[in-house]
């Protein structure tokens, strides 16, 4: 007489998977999915490798745009000289052409200023005037330099 299972539970050799003591269990089937000569214990040793990464490529991301600033901060500084200077030459040539009173690089000084630049030159030759001017820069740029620009005003015809 054989005796029947209790519902659950299966004979051994039938029923669904291997059975108390079979170590067929513990062996991979040969196709995987492993590459060949990998293991599923070597995918392990890599955790933690895409978080190296991210951080890696945030701290790239964060070097671009402090540089992409700071670059952006010279160009500015350099727009503020170079119309500071435009600005002051044309205030001295309206002395120098008596459409304005004072002296010309006074005026050119004054007008510089307001620009928040510092006038460091101031040449007049007859009609025409050509002024040098400074802005300082902060930060970083401190080490290269403040931003400089010259201009000149003057009759057309002049060279």
């Amino acid at each position: 007489m054989t005796s029947a299972a209790p519902p659950g539970h299966h004979r051994r050799g039938q029923g669904r998977g291997p059975a108390e003591g079979d170590r067929t269990a513990d062996v991979p089937p040969a196709g995987d999915g492993m590459p060949a000569g990998r293991s599923a214990r070597s995918s392990s040793d890599e955790r933690g490798a895409g978080t190296v990464v991210v951080v890696g490529l945030v701290l790239v991301g964060l070097l671009l745009a402090t540089a992409t600033a700071v670059l952006g901060q010279a160009v500015v500084a350099r727009h503020r000289a170079t119309a500071a200077a435009d600005l002051a030459a044309l205030a001295a040539a309206d002395v120098l052409l008596g459409r304005a009173t004072g002296d010309a690089c006074g005026a050119a000084g004054r007008t510089a200023a307001a620009g928040g630049a510092r006038l460091v030159g101031c040449a007049l030759g007859g009609q025409e005037v050509v002024v040098h001017v400074v802005v300082p820069v902060d930060g970083v740029l401190t080490a290269v330099g403040p931003a400089t620009a010259a201009a000149r005003a003057g009759p057309a015809g002049s060279p």
